[in-house]
């Protein structure tokens, strides 16, 4: 990397991070969203969780014995640890999925708001309340 590579990590960069992200911690209101810049740290947290999982899985199997460790580490150990990682990446994914959704759902909100404002209004109610403003008897 050259020095005015843009992608350097920098203790500057390292420090306004760390206080961005402390302020969105204690952000009361929560106008900022500090799960989706988590996801990458809890899914290397899942897969280190996972490995040390299955490698203790694997170790239990040895005090039983030689064949049923073998067999836990060989075959059991990673089909698990595949298993478990994919599995906290969907649930991640869908974290991630359903903060996206709720980011796009809110700029619609704001362009139909946008839209609505230049449209006439519908007296609908007066419509239905007969136009005088209390509503019809019923017969």
């Amino acid at each position: 990397m050259s020095p005015e590579d843009p992608t350097r990590l920098t203790v500057s960069a390292l420090l306004d991070s760390a206080r961005d992200f402390l302020r969105s911690l204690l952000d009361l209101r929560f106008e900022q969203l500090i799960t989706p810049r988590m996801l990458p740290t809890l899914y290397m947290l899942a897969i280190a969780a996972s490995a040390y999982g299955m490698l203790t899985y694997a170790i239990g199997g040895f005090t039983q014995s030689l064949a049923v460790g073998l067999f836990r580490l060989l075959l059991v150990a990673p089909v698990g640890f595949v298993v478990l990682v994919t599995l906290c990446r969907i649930g991640l994914e869908f974290l991630m999925v359903v903060f996206r959704l709720a980011v796009n759902v809110s700029e619609m909100a704001g362009h139909t708001g946008d839209i609505a404002s230049g449209l006439p209004r519908i007296q609908f109610w007066k419509g239905l309340l007969g136009g005088s403003g209390k509503p019809r008897p019923r017969e």
